[in-house]
């Protein structure tokens, strides 16, 4: 129903483009997408997406339901449902003796939604059992229920065996050769429509490429992509309930809310008691001795910082004093991280595109609007916000914020030399972001040094800052940075003793931070799997798996495994390191240093990272937005010069889209979301079949 009703809407935008109803040749090339775009989803979906389904026409055997099978080794059965007790178990079916194309599955269970099994049989070439494969029985998918075998000749006997221990369910029939039903999958029809018009709408031939960035409606347009792709980043920080279903008092993942709750009593250490265990520790930060000594949370809290018999939040303030203190102040309760996180990936998207809106509008005003569509979604996406989406902890909380006020920073900077004098109020509002990056993420403090590109001329030639003559304008450049360093000096000397120290290296973790040192050594290894490390792509949705952390460095590194490198993920971000070669091409010198420091800032903070906490997948998006600026530039700058030719341009729109699409399975690869919630998992096999539809 749900196709027949893509075609009749179809059919319906057909006539009014063939009655010639719509006069705007803009819209009406948009109108003529949509429907070549609608045409195109309906038409795969009638045929290659259900191949599926017209191969089950051709059985040449019957449908044959299967009615003598057996439990074996720890299933146990009553009237009402089945219990699986062993990993084990399985349901074996014996004398078959003829050819098999699928088996059909149909189980009743109303406590457990997904069922995974392993497939065993054996046939003309195999008299003993050998495993076939597995998959995964979701009860509301009804694709899942099929399990197409490719046998040698006839089937002798099959073994499904179940791997969910304590999984429970009745089952209503086993048959074999069934036909397989014809799945039209909903969100793969939107999915390929949107996918075929936005390649479409940025190809370089159409005249859609005649629209200028700001266009009349341009502003609409973009703040309906912003709030909508805000909407589904948002949306999807709520899928990951093993996140914020734990109470606040039980998980150092609430950080944030007991530190909001300290600072509304006046004192910033965390209100926990430490257990005399732990202050009876000669070195509280060696984890051999906390694991011989204590009992895990029950004893003490887990990456905390701990400080002289205090317990202390070593991640940025800024994210706590924004969102979770105002609320335990307003609800005297605890914000979850996920809500929290959302509000961060609003500002966050908002501020890729503002900051790449201002470098169009200052030095590249020939740009068309489906440019700049194009690379400020590539700029949301490949600076992380799939990450961030996927895993809203505490964790990416500062990394976000600190991304999110660089970026805001520098496009307001920018903005207020715009006109022949520097825009006082944008002077300002630059100057508080950047200084509240310190708050948040301290390596991204960095960005303020853009200011000496941005403002060169204005203090040594202009004379609009720090003389005589600019009393205003520099105190406005300075102030935001004299408050928030003074309180950030108050807050860091009342914990710890130093105006410097963020309290990082007292942290409760893995290794004893107190003594990590600058180890050389482990530079290199930071470099390669922060920038170079491959992807390890797979035919099996979501398609990428994680890359281990090789290596044979003989000493204590701490790392996570990665999803790959910047530059494999993102493969257009190599113009951005190459921006040095591009300098002839990059004209405004002003534009070249950003690109070149940039460049510069990712090497350090990676540097920074590797040496200070070590190589986990979150610190890339530390500088990704850095590398991400220097890519933007190089391409703007091509396309203003208008040196590329359509297919270079092509050529660049495929290594983008391909970034988009690397991004977007990212979120699939998250090992909290998808494995314990019967609704995550229904929602998850759904998706993935509709990408496998060749199952």
């Amino acid at each position: 129903m749900i196709l027949i009703g893509f075609i009749i809407l179809f059919l319906i935008l057909l006539f009014i483009y063939k009655r010639g109803i719509i006069k705007n040749k803009y819209l009406k090339d948009l109108y003529k997408y949509f429907l070549f775009s609608l045409a195109i989803s309906s038409l795969l979906e009638l045929t290659i997406f259900n191949y599926r389904f017209y191969e089950s026409l051709l059985y040449s055997n019957k449908s044959e339901e299967i009615t003598d099978y057996t439990y074996i080794d720890g299933i146990s059965c009553n009237k009402e449902e089945c219990t699986i007790k062993k990993d084990t178990s399985y349901i074996e079916i014996t004398d078959i003796n003829k050819k098999v194309n699928n088996i059909e599955l149909n189980l009743n269970s109303n406590r457990k939604l997904i069922t995974s099994f392993k497939i065993y049989f054996g046939d003309s070439s195999n008299s003993s059992y050998f495993t076939a494969g597995s998959r995964e029985y979701s009860k509301y998918v009804p694709v899942s229920h099929f399990f197409r075998l490719h046998s040698n000749g006839k089937v002798k006997k099959i073994r499904l065996q179940v791997t969910d221990t304590n999984a429970k369910f009745t089952i209503d029939s086993i048959k074999i050769n069934s036909r397989v039903p014809f799945f039209v999958s909903e969100f793969r029809l939107i999915l390929v429509l949107a996918v075929c018009f936005f390649i479409m709408v940025i190809n370089p031939t159409n005249k859609l490429q005649e629209l200028k960035y700001n266009f009349k409606n341009s502003k609409i347009i973009t703040i309906s992509i912003i709030l909508l792709m805000s909407f589904i980043f948002s949306l999807s920080t709520f899928m990951n309930k093993q996140l914020y279903d734990e109470k606040p008092e039980q998980s150092h993942l609430y950080q944030y809310n007991l530190l909001a709750e300290s600072l509304a009593k006046g004192y910033f250490y965390l209100d926990k008691e430490v257990s005399s265990k732990l202050l009876d520790l000669s070195n509280p930060y060696d984890i051999s001795k906390r694991n011989e000594k204590l009992e895990g949370d029950v004893d003490y809290c887990w990456d905390c910082a701990y400080y002289k018999g205090k317990y202390y939040v070593y991640f940025g303030i800024i994210p706590c004093l924004l969102t979770y203190l105002p609320y335990h102040l307003i609800t005297h309760k605890a914000l979850p991280n996920n809500i929290a996180m959302s509000i961060f990936i609003f500002i966050y998207i908002i501020s890729c595109f503002y900051l790449v809106y201002q470098i169009i509008n200052k030095y590249f005003k020939k740009t068309s609007y489906p440019w700049y569509l194009l690379i400020s979604i590539f700029f949301v996406f490949a600076s992380g916000v799939m990450s961030f989406a996927s895993y809203p902890q505490i964790y990416n909380m500062p990394i976000i914020t600190g991304v999110s006020f660089a970026c805001l920073g520098l496009a307001f900077w920018l903005k207020s030399t715009n006109d022949k004098k520097l825009n006082k109020k944008y002077l300002f509002l630059g100057s508080l972001c950047m200084a509240l990056v310190a708050g948040c993420r301290p390596q991204l403090l960095l960005s303020s040094f853009f200011a000496i590109i941005i403002f060169w001329d204005y203090v040594f030639k202009k004379r609009e800052l720090f003389s005589k003559d600019s009393l205003k304008e520099t105190i406005l450049f300075m102030l935001p940075y004299i408050l928030v360093a003074s309180f950030l000096f108050y807050y860091n000397f009342t914990r710890f003793g130093s105006i410097f120290d963020f309290g990082a290296n007292y942290n409760l973790t893995t290794n004893d931070m107190t003594k990590r040192g600058f180890k050389l050594d482990r530079i290199f290894l930071g470099l390669y799997y922060f920038l170079f490390a491959p992807v390890k792509i797979t035919p099996i949705f979501p398609f990428i798996e994680v890359t281990e952390v090789a290596t044979t460095y003989i000493g204590k590194t701490i790392s996570e495994n990665n999803f790959g490198g910047l530059l494999f993920i993102n493969l257009i971000s190599i113009l951005g390191f190459l921006s040095f070669k591009f300098k002839k091409v990059i004209t405004d010198k002003k534009l070249f240093k950003i690109s070149a420091i940039s460049v510069i800032f990712t090497l350090i903070i990676i540097i920074a990272d590797t040496e200070m906490a070590g190589i986990l997948p979150r610190y890339l998006y530390d500088f990704a937005w850095l590398i991400n600026l220097s890519t933007i530039i190089v391409i703007l700058s091509l396309l203003d010069k208008n040196i590329l030719n359509k297919d270079f341009k092509k050529l660049i729109i495929t290594f983008i889209i391909i970034s988009l699409i690397y991004n977007s399975l990212s979120f699939f690869t998250d090992r909290y979301i998808f494995t314990e919630y019967n609704t995550l998992r229904t929602i998850y096999s759904y998706i993935y079949h509709s990408f496998m539809f060749w199952l």
